[in-house]
């Protein structure tokens, strides 16, 4: 199930651009068993759009989210660069706002299976998770979080509050997801103590349309934040945002603190990341023509590439079993006659196969030891720095990667 919105979620304008059109496609955490791959599978349109008043790029086709988050196969737990991400980050949240407060309590919503509150609760702070996915869930109350097995709304804000109200709240990589953000945001505001912090981390859309990061775009992130066309949807609810850090993470990442107006004072940070918006031309339709025209170009150099390795009979594999793998590999064509395998370390992936392209995803320790004949495509190339450290036998021994993005780069 899905529906086609016709107003903006921000600011409520009812005209658009079509920016990018990825085609039809499976969700991307739909990983098939092997009892499905000859079963029907769903596929919906994914395209993204600009809104042509507040100029906030989103999907405008919004599958159900219960087909996307009911059973969810992400976990951050399974991924050393995001548990050392997460390490720091709830440092530097606990001694730039919770140190001076008397028992804090911290609330993150899309608290997936546990792994930040279980590093906030080493600062003896008070911690309630929020996460949709039962499986998810489950895991975070194993480690012994709280865990509320619930989607986040205006209604579980109001119940909550009733006993307590946050001083911080942490959402990662969860607005992106909201179909409804004005009950979001109401929800927020109900939960927040009057000095407390939303800290939230997202894509930045900078980045995206800087480095033709195509792959990032799929149907659970159905919106992507510039710091334009924040900053104004905040205004309209009394908060404002008072600094910006930029992350690495994610092939760029941002995280936002946003208070009640006047509650803490404005750094440059803001100002810095909204001329550098603006001078890009992320308020110009032209931007977005360019972006479009490159994401074809790189689509047909990936497909030209791919074609000469399969040519020359070299084992091509995907590296890493990420969501934006799977759109990046429906976008290309790339199913199972091309690429043999994907490995990827998240055991639940293991023994599944690819929505839509049907590849076998294995155990690292699984792929055949000829290094000198296998290219891999990195699918994962968010994490290239960390994966060429670890794969230095692989390239010693005559291996090869792909970098899809932004690119098409062999090393």
């Amino acid at each position: 199930m899905y529906k086609f919105r016709k107003k903006c979620r921000l600011c409520s304008n009812d005209e658009f651009k079509l920016v990018l059109d990825l085609g039809k496609q499976p969700p991307s955490n739909s990983f098939l068993t092997k009892n499905q791959l000859n079963k029907f599978e769903k596929q919906f349109p994914l395209r993204l759009y600009i809104c042509k008043s507040c100029f906030h790029l989103q999907l405008l086709d919004v599958v159900d989210k219960k087909d996307l988050f009911s059973n969810y196969l992400y976990l951050t737990g399974a991924n050393k660069p995001i548990i050392e991400h997460y390490e720091k980050y709830v440092h530097s949240v606990y001694h730039k706002i919770l140190k001076k407060r008397e028992k804090p309590f911290v609330i993150e919503i899309g608290s997936n299976d546990g792994t930040l509150l279980k590093e906030m609760i080493k600062y003896d702070v008070k911690v309630l998770g929020i996460e949709p996915a039962k499986n998810l869930a489950k895991l975070s109350r194993k480690i012994g979080i709280k865990t509320e097995n619930q989607f986040f709304n205006l209604k579980l804000a109001k119940n909550i509050s009733k006993k307590e109200k946050a001083d911080v709240i942490i959402a990662n990589n969860v607005l992106g997801h909201i179909d409804n953000l004005s009950e979001f945001i109401k929800g927020i505001s109900e939960l927040l103590k009057n000095d407390g912090v939303f800290v939230f981390e997202v894509p930045h859309a900078l980045n995206l349309i800087k480095n033709l990061e195509f792959d990032t775009i799929y149907h659970e992130h159905i919106s992507y934040f510039s710091v334009i066309a924040l900053s104004n949807w905040f205004k309209k609810y009394n908060f404002e945002i008072f600094n910006i850090e930029k992350q690495s993470v994610h092939g760029g990442t941002i995280r936002v603190f946003v208070s009640r107006k006047n509650n803490f004072k404005r750094k440059k940070s803001v100002e810095n990341i909204l001329n550098k918006e603006k001078e890009y031309g992320m308020k110009k339709m032209k931007t977005y023509d360019d972006f479009s025209r490159k994401v074809e170009k790189l689509k047909l150099t990936l497909q030209k590439r791919i074609k000469k390795m399969k040519d020359m009979n070299l084992i091509i594999f995907g590296y890493g079993a990420p969501a934006k793998g799977n759109v990046l590999l429906n976008y290309c064509k790339f199913d199972h006659k091309i690429l043999d395998f994907i490995t990827d370390t998240t055991n639940l992936k293991q023994g599944k196969f690819t929505p839509g392209t049907k590849i076998p995803i294995i155990n690292p320790n699984k792929k055949p030891k000829n290094y000198s004949k296998m290219v891999g495509l990195m699918l994962a190339w968010n994490y290239k720095n960390n994966i060429i450290e670890n794969e230095k036998d692989f390239l010693k021994k005559g291996g090869k990667f792909l970098i899809p993005i932004p690119s098409g780069q062999i090393i």
